[in-house]
């Protein structure tokens, strides 16, 4: 650790900054840091690999259209050559204003600043129609129609193999494998017309985590790093999942859930398609996905230490199948308490 801290250190005279102390966030898939310097706070960020120029670009532009806009977001601040976007160890990195508020975990947000974080996405979506930049496109026609039954099931049949039985986590691993593997096996997505969902520019990533609020409301929104042109329905979904505190079980209260979907529906109208496709959706992006589990397996089957954040992701690995089991329960349930919003 002190040798990152060295090398933040060096890199971080790039924007004049003399740091006097680094405290490392765990949270998140991005390494990040709170940066002080004696007089002022800054956030430092590292990117993924999965993150080019262009994204990065993408998330400073969204961020300097929305402040103006009256938003308050991320600040991004130039370098000392007027540049954003630098390089440590070959990765990405920026530097923002550090913005003070209270901050929760997942699953920890009290009701009133839930159903308020519905409404500020609501407004986010509503003033991102008109931004004058092209964002990509998630979920394409490609995603959807290039998935078939056999090779998803194959691929988790694949992974498990490559983990030694003898893993503390193996049994737990090959239970969510094969409970995806029935879910998939049973759910047919050619019965939904998904290419009609509402496809916009939004945030991408809009869950607690990037969030900050004041006593009672959203104070700022961060990290639009993923932000692209999404189903709408997707994004409001896995935000109150990610954010509500029943689903920390892996379950939606659906009374709840609707109430959620009405307060951004105060501010903008979904179609009924929208509504009614929602849980299917969702569930068809959760049983098809091996985050957490490929990261992990990947780490024991080449010999590297599982750290903290690996751990963590993996956790997040088994929430994300516990979610799906109790969509593929009860989706067409939900599906039509969604639609009396309408």
């Amino acid at each position: 650790m002190k040798k990152v801290d060295g090398e933040i250190s060096v890199l971080l005279k790039l924007w004049g900054i003399n740091t006097k102390k680094i405290i490392a966030l765990t949270e998140g898939s991005a390494k990040c840091f709170i940066i002080e310097d004696g007089s002022d706070r800054y956030f430092f960020k590292i990117y993924q690999e999965k993150f080019n120029p262009q994204t990065v670009a993408n998330e400073i532009s969204v961020c300097n259209y929305l402040t103006k806009k009256g938003f308050f977001v991320s600040t991004f601040i130039p370098t000392n050559q007027g540049t954003y976007i630098e390089k440590m160890n070959g990765k990405l990195c920026t530097v923002q204003k550090y913005i003070d508020g209270t901050t929760f975990q997942k699953f920890e947000v009290p009701k009133v600043l839930l159903f308020d974080s519905a409404r500020v996405l609501a407004n986010i979506n509503i003033a991102l129609e008109e931004l004058p930049v092209q964002l990509p496109l998630g979920f394409d026609q490609q995603w959807l129609s290039e998935w078939s039954k056999e090779p998803a099931i194959n691929k988790y049949h694949n992974l498990l193999a490559q983990l030694n039985a003898g893993d503390e986590n193996y049994n737990k691993i090959a239970m969510d494998f094969k409970n995806k593997c029935e879910i998939i096996s049973a759910f047919n997505p050619a019965a939904f017309p998904f290419s009609s969902l509402t496809v916009e520019n939004t945030h991408g990533d809009y869950n607690v985590l990037q969030l900050i609020f004041s006593e009672d409301r959203v104070k700022a929104v961060i990290d639009f790093s993923s932000c692209a042109r999404l189903p709408i329905c997707w994004e409001l979904i896995r935000s109150y999942s990610l954010s509500s505190a029943e689903c920390r079980n892996g379950r939606i209260d659906i009374d709840n859930f609707v109430g959620y979907v009405r307060e951004y529906m105060k501010i903008k109208k979904l179609k009924k398609e929208d509504l009614e496709l929602m849980p299917y959706f969702y569930l068809f992006s959760l049983i098809r996905s091996s985050f957490g589990y490929k990261g992990y397996i990947e780490k024991k089957r080449n010999g590297l230490l599982v750290d903290q954040k690996d751990t963590k992701t993996l956790e997040f690995a088994f929430w994300r199948t516990a979610m799906a089991k109790w969509l593929f329960e009860h989706e067409d349930v939900l599906s039509s308490e969604l639609k009396k919003c309408w």
